[in-house]
């Protein structure tokens, strides 16, 4: 007999988990500086267990039925606004077969137009960002104002259907929100903070998530082959991050993190993760030191081995965190945190505004996701943009980075100790659809409670699908 074969051995199962973690709520009561109010709601709702069928995130059929029926119904962030701050500013926007221009005006408003020129098509502008003092095909030169206004045709006497008020470059719904601009394809959309509903009284409720009062420090940019949709499950739940993200075990509670949806809301869902409490599954539980270090070493690095990380008499790692970062972010950025919460400062908290946008509110991972359809149901560009506070002048946005396949998101230094757990999360994507398209059941199965947000845009995607949503119906 093999002596291999005799030595296999099976690992015994790790303890059976039949009792729900404490909760979110009551982790932030015990905090020295109170959360902000809207963190102590807790929706507890659930949709179910049915299971989800895997080919809506393969078939050519389903991204055609996406592509037809829920893009041009959806507000979509298409540019952040302080990347085109003087008029002539543009930037280029492009989704689902789609092409926008969204331009900064005189009068500092912003407008977008479709990127297509009104002789024969092409692209007015290809560049992500750039400054136009107007807009002129690069093909024949047909030319508008940056108020989408025509201005000069090439040849006026051989075109005497091209006139101003035939040739105005179309216009495209846009609105702002928190530096964010939004696009819509339905002129009878309704208004984007009617379809952000609650969201928007719970963002503001909170100054400290104010982004007008951070700039853009990077956008990193990974195409993937990967649909789009599941590329975005894998970021708004925590369920995968013992497994996928060993060494945050210690410095972060993955299972308790609290996944809110509301009935009445279709568009928005969000998720808070407590840092400074260990992972649940964790066995044997590590000490209270232990979680500080686990923390420090992948989100405050620098002070790794400093005395000032070991545990005071009588803290908790949470108050130990709250110190610890608003020294490191006074040290990074000059910006005094010293009287914000723990929650701001340490723990992830993500909202996700159907169908692809996801911002976070805290400095515990201060970043913006976008998931976008690629040329297939197969493929989705991932982008990720961090957004830091600041003191006195706005610095200038930072730079547009793209790491294509093969290459690591850890190697871009703007992403700090996040660019491993994200590329931790990429190198699961690929392999997820695949094993989707090798599944004989043809069926997923989600948790009741901590993949609900899956679910919950998942049905509201299906209700634009079935005409059941289209936008302007929305009350």
């Amino acid at each position: 007999m093999d002596s291999r074969i005799a030595e296999f051995r099976e690992p015994e199962a790790p303890p059976v988990e039949d009792v729900r973690p404490e909760r979110v709520e009551d982790i932030l009561r015990r905090d020295a500086i109170a959360a902000s109010d809207t963190l102590l709601i807790s929706t507890e709702n659930r949709l179910g267990t049915a299971p989800v069928d895997a080919s809506r995130y393969y078939s050519p059929e389903f991204f055609k039925l996406e592509i037809e029926r829920m893009w041009p119904c959806v507000w979509q962030y298409a540019a952040w606004s302080y990347d085109i701050p003087d008029p002539g500013d543009v930037a280029v926007y492009r989704n689902a077969g789609r092409s926008v221009l969204v331009v900064r005006q005189k009068d500092k408003s912003i407008k977008a137009f479709a990127n297509s020129c009104l002789h024969r098509g092409r692209e007015l502008c290809t560049d992500a960002v750039q400054h136009k003092d107007e807009l002129k095909c690069p093909y024949h030169g047909f030319t508008w104002s940056i108020d989408g206004s025509l201005k000069w045709v090439p040849c006026q006497w051989d075109f005497p259907n091209v006139k101003p008020d035939t040739h105005k470059l179309p216009e495209i719904r846009c609105e702002e929100w928190n530096g964010f601009v939004f696009i819509n394809f339905k002129n009878d959309a309704s208004s984007l903070a009617t379809y952000m509903g609650k969201m928007v009284e719970q963002w503001e409720s909170v100054d400290s998530w104010n982004f007008h009062k951070r700039y853009r420090l990077v956008s990193v940019i990974r195409p993937i082959a990967v649909n789009w949709k599941a590329c975005m499950d894998a970021f708004i739940e925590v369920l995968h991050a013992f497994e996928s993200h060993t060494h945050t075990r210690t410095g972060g509670g993955d299972v308790q993190t609290q996944y809110d949806i509301w009935e009445d809301e279709p568009h928005f869902s969000r998720m808070h993760t407590p840092m400074g409490v260990a992972s649940p599954h964790c066995v044997p539980r590590p000490t209270p030191q232990e979680t500080v270090d686990s923390w420090v070493g992948g989100f405050a690095a620098e002070l790794s081995g400093h005395p000032d990380t070991t545990l005071r008499e009588g803290e908790t790692p949470r108050e130990a965190m709250q110190r610890l970062a608003s020294f490191v972010y006074k040290q990074r950025m000059g910006v005094d945190l010293s009287a914000e919460p723990v929650s701001l400062l340490v723990d992830p908290i993500q909202y996700t505004l159907f169908p692809n946008f996801g911002p976070w509110s805290s400095l515990g991972a201060p970043i913006v996701y976008r998931f976008l359809p690629g040329e297939d149901a197969d493929h989705c560009i991932f982008e990720t943009q961090v957004f830091l506070p600041f003191e006195g002048e706005r610095p200038p946005s930072g730079r547009t980075v793209v790491v294509n396949p093969g290459e690591s998101l850890a190697s871009v230094p703007e992403l700090g100790g996040l660019g491993l757990i994200l590329q931790q999360d990429v190198e699961n994507l690929e392999a997820m659809q695949q094993g989707m398209k090798a599944s004989l059941t043809n069926r997923l199965t989600l948790s009741e409670y901590q993949e609900v947000r899956i679910r919950h845009y998942h049905q509201t995607l299906d209700k634009y699908l079935s005409g059941e949503l289209s936008n302007h119906t929305i009350k």
